[in-house]
């Protein structure tokens, strides 16, 4: 079991109304047995929540654990903020469009625009994706090298079930990949929040 709920709670800030971070209960095929990979695609999404503040995290939390346990599913959260003016803004040109182009089945708009728009914070996730703390060490030393210089790019390291989630400020991504041409660098993905010990059985 992984609980990287107090490690993520002080990456969330909401200092303006209508600011939130999306958080996911997915239930990834290769999670499950062998004899129902085939029932379902590679991520089916159990629920979604707008996290909107860290009393609604904490007041969802029981919830997130138990359908995590319950359907062997894991739990993720954007690290970067997103505001509910600028998602509806978005959601009124492209159901405008969509009108236009004679489709009216509007199911999954909100979750389409929340996926497309830029967010407010410019946060990467590096995705380190082995316990060795050494080459752990490489990858973090080669980014906080990379240009531009003057402060630190590394916020916070998060642990996965294979390694670690490195969430980092902007860097010189060509720079980084002529040290560690494998490693991957997300810039839009979420981070593990909960790995739930039914998958550990």
């Amino acid at each position: 079991m992984i609980n990287n709920l107090e490690i993520i709670k002080p990456l969330l800030n909401f200092e303006k109304k209508g600011d939130f971070y999306m958080l996911y209960v997915f239930k990834r095929k290769k999670d499950q047995p062998e004899g129902e990979r085939d029932n379902h695609q590679s991520v089916r999404t159990i629920k979604t929540y707008c996290i909107e503040s860290i009393d609604h995290l904490d007041r969802r939390w029981d919830e997130i654990v138990q359908l995590c346990e319950m359907f062997k599913a894991r739990a993720y959260i954007h690290v970067q903020k997103q505001n509910h003016f600028d998602v509806s803004l978005s959601m009124m040109v492209q159901l405008a469009q969509k009108i236009q182009d004679g489709n009216h089945n509007q199911k999954g708009l909100f979750d389409s625009v929340v996926g497309q728009i830029k967010t407010q914070e410019k946060r990467w996730i590096v995705d380190v994706d082995t316990k060795d703390l050494e080459e752990l060490a490489s990858v973090m030393l080669s980014i906080e090298l990379c240009k531009p210089g003057g402060g630190h790019k590394i916020i916070k390291t998060i642990p996965t079930k294979n390694g670690y989630h490195v969430i980092t400020k902007r860097f010189d991504v060509l720079e980084f990949k002529n040290q560690h041409p494998d490693v991957d660098i997300q810039k839009k993905n979420p981070t593990l929040l909960y790995y739930p010990e039914s998958l550990e059985s």
